[in-house]
Formats: structure tokens, sequence, C-alpha cells
């Protein structure tokens, strides 16, 4: 053993690199103002590869339908919301849930997914105090997974619409799950 700690720091040391350095950088910034000062030209001139457009996203993506309920039952209209999301957005499970963290409606997620949406709500709750933060709606990574979620506001409490998937969801894809999600707990 040493009679060092592992943050001691040798003075002398730290400035014979240090002046390494600064005599390395000065060293290439003078070889690239003398080098700049020369006109340079390539030896054959090739032309620059054609790339083929981008291949257009497809078109339920850009396209996807409003979220119209055929029933007043309010678990159907839960279970409409989750399958209409997981068919025309990116992601692999969904799940709606109370502001008290009771997960009324999910597809697709795990168990310990679930069980974490309480917790993450009730923190959201202390995350909207921030003066000019909106926790409305947001996405995190958990683990491999990103979940993205969006939440509405009615006279019953405040509920939540999230997925998991490999990705966040897009603004576009926010705006249309944040009306699905209000179309669906209204009146409930």
């Amino acid at each position: 053993m040493t009679d060092r700690s592992v943050s001691w720091t040798d003075a002398d040391r730290l400035a014979s690199l240090l002046a390494r350095v600064t005599v390395s950088r000065r060293s290439v910034a003078a070889a690239f103002a003398r080098d700049a000062s020369t006109t340079w030209a390539p030896a054959q001139a090739r032309p620059l590869p054609v790339r083929a457009p981008p291949a257009p996203a497809k078109e339920r993506r850009n396209e996807v339908p409003r979220l119209e309920h055929a029933t007043d039952n309010p678990a159907d209209r839960l279970d409409a919301l989750v399958a209409w999301t997981l068919e025309h957005h990116r992601c692999a499970g969904a799940f709606v849930a109370d502001d008290n963290g009771l997960t009324l409606a999910a597809h697709g997620i795990s168990e310990a997914h679930v069980s974490l949406v309480g917790p993450l709500l009730s923190a959201l709750v202390a995350v909207r105090t921030i003066p000019g933060v909106d926790a409305t709606s947001g996405a995190l990574w958990l683990g491999a997974q990103m979940m993205s979620w969006v939440e509405t506001r009615t006279e019953r409490g405040g509920f939540c619409l999230g997925t998991v998937g490999e990705e966040a969801l897009s603004t576009q894809a926010f705006a249309q799950l944040k009306e699905a999600l209000v179309t669906t707990v209204r009146g409930l």
C-alpha cells in the first residue's frame, strides 16, 4: 500500500503534462494556419453520390383517425382507448391510470411498469409546482424502454394515458393521444 490517498495529485507531474498539451496545441494550430494559407485542390474531382429520397412514412402514422366511442360504458371506453393507442402509435404497450396511480386499463406492459405508474404520477404533482414546467406530457427512460405519457384533468380528477416503446413519441403523437384521452374520460 502507498502512503498517498487516491485523490492525491502531484503538482509537478500535472504541470509537465499540461505544458506538453499546450505545446502540442500550439504546434497543431500553427500547422493548420500554415496549411490554410495554401490552396488545396483534390487530385480528381469525384461526383457526389446521389441519394434516393427518403421513403415516405407509413400513411397510417400521418393520418391517425380520431377516436370515437360507441358506448358510454367506462371500461369499454378505456379498453378502446388502449386498443386505439396500440394500433395507431409506435409503442409496445399502453395504459390508462388515474391521478391516484390506480391503473384503469393496460395492455402490453409488464407488472413492474404498471406498479411504477402510481409513484410516477405522484412525483409529477410536485413537478407541476415548478413555475414554467408543464408536466402534463413527457417521456422518460425506464431501463431499455421509453415511457411517454399525457395527462388531462376533469371534475373527477386527473387521468394519464401512457405508452411504453423503443422511443419517445412525437409532438404530433402527444397531441393525438391527449385529444383521445380527453374524449375518453369526458363524462366518466
